[in-house]
């Protein structure tokens, strides 16, 4: 018990002992550093320097992996006045299959609202190409074959059902 008082006695007394009267040398003193907040406003700058440029390298890669030269996008949409209901699609370029979509019941629902959906964004080369769809519903299916003509700038295609349309009940209209 006493050796619990003298530990607390020199806990108290020994701070005061060590610095005297209260002065703190200058030497062991925080001097708030004038350059801080420019190194702040810097870093900062930094920062958002990096973002932007990693932003330009993602433009240029995009660019440099999918030229517009190259680039072709297919986006698959319902007319709106249509009840058919939607399986799946299978898209073929040049007898290569290059998308296969399974579509939920809150998909179909948003085709049959005017939606659109993008199939297929991928490169090919310039000149003349086929594009197959086959489109499997609950009531019909519905297969279409169509060729197009691939230029130096970028092809936007996209294939409309329209089964009221007894003529075509698919299309394919380039953008």
């Amino acid at each position: 018990m006493l050796t619990r008082r003298i530990i607390c006695l020199l806990l108290v007394l020994l701070p005061g002992a060590v610095l005297g009267d209260g002065n703190i040398p200058e030497r062991f003193t925080i001097q708030p550093d004038p350059d801080f907040r420019s190194l702040e406003e810097r870093v900062k700058s930094l920062s958002k320097d990096m973002l932007d440029l990693q932003q330009d390298l993602l433009r240029l890669q995009d660019d440099l992996l999918s030229p517009t030269t190259t680039k072709v996008n297919v986006f698959f949409s319902l007319d709106s006045q249509n009840n058919t209901m939607i399986d799946s699609v299978q898209l073929q370029l040049d007898n290569r299959t290059v998308a296969n979509y399974l579509y939920t019941e809150r998909e179909q629902d948003a085709l049959r609202r005017g939606g659109v959906q993008r199939l297929y964004e991928g490169n090919v080369a310039v000149g003349p190409h086929k594009l197959s769809v086959t489109v499997i519903g609950k009531d019909r299916n519905y297969s279409f074959n169509s060729n197009f003509e691939k230029d130096l700038t970028a092809k936007y295609l996209e294939i409309k059902i329209n089964p009221a349309n007894k003529d075509r009940p698919m299309a394919i209209k380039e953008y």
